[in-house]
């Protein structure tokens, strides 16, 4: 039976790479390291709230004070901050044992995807400082602490020295405590599903990508914010060689298949609805922001469908411009990037 899962493996990895040209970047030396700051806290003798928080504040001097203010939404200055600590400690111990279990079994593959990532990013981008060590650190906020970035919303953040992993959010989409909280309009189904422990790398990936090319949220047209994301899931594509794309983008394998199936439909209904150069708000969120369809084109459309428009161009740009650097890519404009790319579907 080993064999056979171990063969099975090989396959979906090989699946995975078809067509990507890997290079070797084993040389290139980066050194990960955990923190369980969610054990640590989770540990606290909640009777003495004050003086745990104290303690705790000279093993993690930098991520705390973000984690209490920004994570938790508390004002360590309010009088009543000790019984916020407890009571979220109180309710949120059956998370935090699960999301215990759920990086165990996954902690290897997080650590060998984010390692090729690193040095993929130095290799493809020799200006990018890897931190020394690059510190995964893991903790627990609530349901609703996550917020939205150019390619997604995610509770995960890039620290001072690493990234931050928001076990909450990784459980496994069947995790019931999900059901609880969609069932309080914390979160809709469709975003619990991506709710996977597979998805950690990429969501520290992108947070690497966001810090290094950080993204301007302004008034531009529709086509400018689609390559724009595009670029960014290209990268992240780059960065993870062994991940799906599904994963990356948040599309269901079949939502994946189906896009490549309707691509030409789908570039074409832009280009005959005049939505490219559309620089209306409320039009623009309906093809490049999260939601469970894209009912404009289809009731089995996914959300988000301009993220895999903007990719389909990156490609086709990168395969006439092999030779561009990360750094390049990024500082191109739009409209060069889609006169080069010659995308037509």
């Amino acid at each position: 039976m080993k064999q056979i899962l171990w063969a099975l493996s090989i396959i979906v990895l090989f699946a995975a790479c078809k067509g990507k040209n890997i290079p070797d970047v084993k040389g290139i030396p980066v050194t990960l390291s955990l923190q369980e700051f969610d054990n640590d806290f989770f540990s606290i003798d909640t009777s003495r709230v004050g003086a745990e928080l104290d303690r705790l504040a000279t093993k993690y001097p930098d991520f705390l004070p973000v984690y209490i203010v920004s994570v938790l939404g508390i004002n360590p200055q309010e009088p009543m901050m000790p019984e916020a600590v407890k009571a979220f400690i109180n309710s949120y111990k059956g998370v935090h044992h699960l999301g215990n279990e759920v990086f165990a079994k996954n902690k290897n593959s997080l650590f060998e995807n984010l390692k090729l990532a690193i040095q993929l990013f130095k290799h493809y981008e020799p200006n990018f400082v890897i931190d020394s060590p690059f510190v995964i650190t893991k903790f627990v906020g609530p349901m609703d602490a996550f917020e939205p970035f150019s390619i997604g919303d995610y509770g995960d953040v890039r620290t001072k020295n690493g990234v931050g992993l928001a076990m909450q959010f990784h459980l496994g989409a069947d995790a019931v405590v999900y059901e609880e909280s969609a069932a309080h309009g914390l979160f809709y189904d469709y975003q619990s599903k991506r709710f996977l422990p597979e998805i950690m790398p990429v969501k520290s990936v992108k947070n690497l990508i966001e810090d290094t090319y950080p993204y301007t949220f302004g008034n531009r047209p529709l086509i400018e914010e689609i390559v724009e994301k595009g670029k960014r899931i290209y990268l992240t594509q780059q960065l993870l060689p062994y991940v799906n794309d599904s994963l990356i983008l948040g599309f269901t394998g079949k939502q994946l298949d189906d896009s490549y199936k309707n691509e030409a439909y789908i570039w074409n209904y832009f280009i005959k609805s005049d939505l490219l150069y559309n620089n209306e708000g409320t039009i623009k969120q309906l093809y490049v922001k999260d939601g469970p369809k894209t009912a404009e084109l289809s009731e089995d459309a996914p959300g988000y469908i301009g993220l895999f428009i903007g990719m389909q161009i990156i490609k086709a740009y990168v395969k006439e411009k092999p030779d561009v650097s990360f750094s390049q890519l990024m500082q191109t404009p739009a409209a060069d990037i889609l006169s080069v790319s010659k995308y037509k579907p």
